[in-house]
């Protein structure tokens, strides 16, 4: 799901995507000029990689997360929870994949 940052409104709209066994759910919203929140949680069975014995095993995950869109160049460089989208198209279904492989 691709939504234009400027056509978002200030108030909460819900999503919902699936990535195999994983629901990534939650709201999204309008904070600024040039800034979007996403407010989510993932749910469900996500396959890991045993570090000792490199064997694949599913654990049982439920994780929020809080993320800032902006469509300007970001001036601080420290800041993980904030994502560019330069083209000013915010790509949910890239967020939501890109928080999976981070806990994975």
């Amino acid at each position: 799901m691709q939504i234009l940052l400027r056509k978002i409104r200030e108030t909460e709209n819900r999503f919902e995507i699936r990535v195999d066994e994983i629901s990534c759910s939650g709201y999204f919203w309008r904070s600024g000029k040039h800034k979007a929140e996403i407010e989510g949680r993932i749910q469900g069975n996500i396959p890991l990689c045993c570090d000792r014995c490199g064997e694949e095993y599913f654990e049982e995950i439920d994780e929020t997360f809080h993320i800032e869109v902006i469509d300007q160049p970001l001036k601080v460089t420290d800041c993980l929870d904030v994502i560019e989208c330069l083209d000013g198209i915010v790509d949910f279904d890239m967020i939501c994949r890109s928080e999976i492989a981070s806990i994975q």
